[in-house]
């Protein structure tokens, strides 16, 4: 299999793939925290406005729909601040939730973010392997947040990462082995190692040298988990005040069967 991430702009790195090349797209876009009083504020979400912001958006998702096959998945991480703009958008079937619980009590604010909407697009009719069990094939998935305050340093890949498990699962029901997976966003690389355990191709994109370096570091690995931090998806941040982090189990005895995903 071949995991492949360049360091360049996935505006020009997607303009050089062909047509209808791609399986399955994952990304995770920057969320476009605006304004220079947020911390958060870095170079790779720096934008000098919002309508900036979406015509880079726009573009990407331009790319995206000429590069992916007939009959694909796509999911996008969206935010939830700015979801009915990505609604308008990408016109998504589904609108799914990643929820972390572990992120309660952290704050005094009121209605502390605790999930993340995820944009699932078919293109034509794909169809899925549903390798949940049957209590689990929902529109929920509850995994905790790999990072849970970004104002405290853990050793992390990247400050927005996603929980390895629940891209896995989303590459596992939408694509099979050889197919090619494709991430505009790479990050610290989340999706590129779970395409590599599930013996997918890979290609993505990170215009940050140093998160290429860092998913790079996670795929030599002998394992790809020999790189990841004792118990990846349960890390969170100092400020935690609960030690209950429900993951949905996965299993690989659970039930496989073909259906579209409507």
């Amino acid at each position: 299999m071949k995991q492949e991430i360049i360091n360049k702009n996935c505006i020009q790195g997607l303009s050089e793939l062909e047509d209808k090349s791609v399986d399955l797209v994952i990304t995770d876009p920057p969320y476009a925290v605006l304004g220079t009083d947020s911390g958060y504020r870095q170079k790779w979400d720096t934008f000098n406005s919002f309508e900036e912001y979406m015509g880079i958006i726009r573009k990407v998702f331009s790319e995206i729909n000429r590069v992916t096959k007939d009959d694909s998945h796509i999911y996008i991480f969206w935010s939830q601040k700015y979801l009915k703009e990505g609604l308008d958008v990408f016109n998504p079937n589904r609108v799914l939730i990643w929820h972390h619980p572990n992120l309660t009590k952290t704050t005094n604010k009121m209605f502390l973010w605790t999930y993340d909407p995820i944009l699932y697009i078919k293109k034509g009719k794909p169809t899925f392997k549903a390798q949940f069990l049957k209590k689990e094939n929902v529109d929920v998935f509850n995994y905790a947040k790999p990072q849970s305050n970004w104002k405290y340093e853990l050793n992390r890949f990247h400050p927005t990462s996603k929980p390895l498990k629940l891209i896995y699962n989303f590459v596992k029901i939408s694509s099979k082995e050889n197919d090619l997976v494709l991430d505009p966003f790479v990050g610290g690389g989340t999706t590129a190692v779970a395409c590599k355990q599930l013996n997918r191709n890979f290609i993505g994109y990170e215009i940050n040298p140093e998160y290429c370096e860092i998913a790079n570091k996670r795929l030599e690995q002998k394992t790809v988990s020999g790189f990841n931090p004792p118990n990846e998806e349960s890390l969170i941040s100092v400020k935690r005040e609960s030690a209950d982090s429900p993951n949905s189990p996965h299993d690989s005895s659970a039930i496989k069967e073909e259906a579209n995903f409507s």
